[in-house]
This record gives structure tokens, sequence and C-alpha cells, in this order.
């Protein structure tokens, strides 16, 4: 089983790309972290295979920040890039503030959280966006994102958590804004979905997690997710007891630098799951199942 990968020279050329698509939709991106990640892919894309272990080891940590934090954009791009300029008003204004903050992952702070915070709503809307097969994104819309899906409308709140102990105060701020939304939605077709990254809960900054080959990757990363949601579960459903019914599940997401040693490669791995809410309808089920296998993240 192998992991899919590309030379830094694509990657160099990707994130061009997302950057002038960027500022093609309107985001202005200034002089910020984003073209310091353009300046770090473009040095080390020249330079990684003549480098010497002295500047190696001084760039290595600002080159494993720069392509996690580069893969983000380079996603968002591929996937709503051929979209109307008209439609892409919600995601503009999240990219105008995602491009700001601290400059480095491990440097964030409570304060300064907003701008990768947004940086996730707009990574969720681009994971759930295939209008090819059917399933779209709520690209403008009152909730932080949305699926659109056989009718239905999913609406989704987003929150990064950081520790463990902070797992209950955003699933009960993100169901609460749920339940307010739904409140205003007739019928049973609308629905809703809390959106947790746990990146930061597994990873502070720019460490690597490193297994022996593609296989063992592969198989940590699943056992992670799954882990994760087997010990903290029951922590989003006992909010979910005393909330609406519409909200039907927790989406989990992580990404981080990784390294699979046989091959001496590092990706950027991104885990996604669907959690289903304990005793939804059958319906309901069969809809995460049916979203689940098009965007390919596992339940």
């Amino acid at each position: 089983m192998k992991i899919s990968s590309t030379s830094y020279t694509s990657i160099a050329q990707d994130y061009k790309g997302a950057m002038q698509w960027m500022e093609s939709i309107g985001v202005v991106l200034g002089a910020g972290r984003t073209k310091h990640y353009q300046k770090v892919i473009e040095y080390w894309k020249d330079h990684y295979k003549i480098a010497s272990e002295e500047q190696a080891q001084k760039i290595f940590p600002e080159f494993v920040n720069s392509m996690c934090e580069i893969s983000s954009f380079i996603g968002i791009y591929k996937k709503l890039k051929d979209e109307p300029i008209a439609e892409l008003k919600g995601i503009r204004e999240k990219l105008n503030k995602g491009v700001n903050g601290p400059i480095e992952l491990a440097t964030e702070t409570a304060k300064s959280t907003t701008a990768r915070n947004f940086i996730f709503e707009a990574t969720t809307a681009a994971r759930f966006h295939n209008p090819k097969k059917g399933i779209s994104s709520l690209l403008n819309t009152v909730s932080d994102t949305g699926i659109h899906f056989e009718k239905n409308k999913i609406w989704v709140e987003c929150k990064r958590i950081t520790t463990i102990k902070k797992i209950e105060k955003n699933i009960r701020k993100a169901s609460g804004q749920l339940e307010r939304i739904l409140r205003e939605k007739i019928g049973s077709s609308n629905k809703g979905l809390v959106a947790i990254d746990i990146s930061k809960i597994l990873n502070k900054g720019d460490n690597i997690f490193v297994q022996e080959n593609d296989a063992l990757l592969i198989s940590a990363v699943e056992k992670l997710m799954n882990d994760f949601i087997v010990q903290n579960a029951k922590k989003w459903e006992n909010i979910y007891a005393s909330r609406d019914r519409k909200i039907i599940g927790t989406v989990v997401y992580f990404s981080f630098m990784s390294v699979s040693e046989d091959r001496s490669l590092l990706v950027s791995v991104a885990e996604w799951a669907i959690n289903p809410r304990l005793n939804i309808r059958t319906s309901e089920e069969n809809l995460l199942n049916s979203i689940v296998e098009i965007v390919k993240i596992t339940v």
C-alpha cells in the first residue's frame, strides 16, 4: 500500500497557483505568512539535494511548518478553483482572514487562533465539495459551512480544539450555534454536524510523525483517529443528549507532517472521519454513509 506523493517542485507550482487564484477572487495576501511559505518552498525545492547538514537542520523546522500550512491552501484551491467568483464570497471572506496570523503553528496562542480557524472552515468546505458526484458545499451560508446532498442541507459549525480539556466547551458552543440555525430552518431536510480539528491536540507544532513504511504510517494514522473517537465520543454524546435531534454527528479532522522511513518520504497527512450521533434514524445514518463513500473518509 503506497502513500501518494509529489515533488517539491510540483508542490511549489501548486502553491503558486493557489496564491494566484486567491488573489484573483479578491484575497489580499500582503506580505504575511502565505508569502513566507512561498519563499521557503521555492528555496527548498532547489536546494534540498545540495544543502549541508547544518543548513538542513537550520531550515528544516521552518520547512516542515510551511509544508503543512501550504497543503491546506492547495487543498482549498484545487477543490474550489473552478467555481464562479460570484459564488465564492464566503470563501473569500474566510481566506482574507485566514492568510493572517502567526507564521508558525507552534507560536499560535489563544489570542491568535482566528486566522487558522477560518482556514479550517474553508478546508472543511473544500473537503465536502464534489459537485460531479452530487455533493456540494454551501459556500455562502449562515453557518461556518454546510453540505448540500440529496435534497438535504447539512449545516456545519467548525471548531479547532487545542487540548482534551476544551472538547466539551467547544462542542457545546458549536452545537448551540447549530440549534439556533436549525430553529430557523423548516423541514427534516435540514440537519447539523459539528466539525472539530484536533491537529494541535496530537501535534503542537513542527514535530514529525515517523513510521517505518507506508503501510505502518497509514495504519498508525487510522489508529490515532479511531482511538481519539473511542476515548472522547462520550463527551460530545453527553452534550448532544439535550440538543436538537437534527444534529446528527461529529466530523473529526487532523493533519500534520509525517515521514515514511523506507522511502525517506516527508508527506502531509490529513485524516477525516464522521462519528454518527447515537440513535439517529436509519435514513440519517444512510445519508452519512453515502457522504462518506463519496468523499472517501471513515465513519
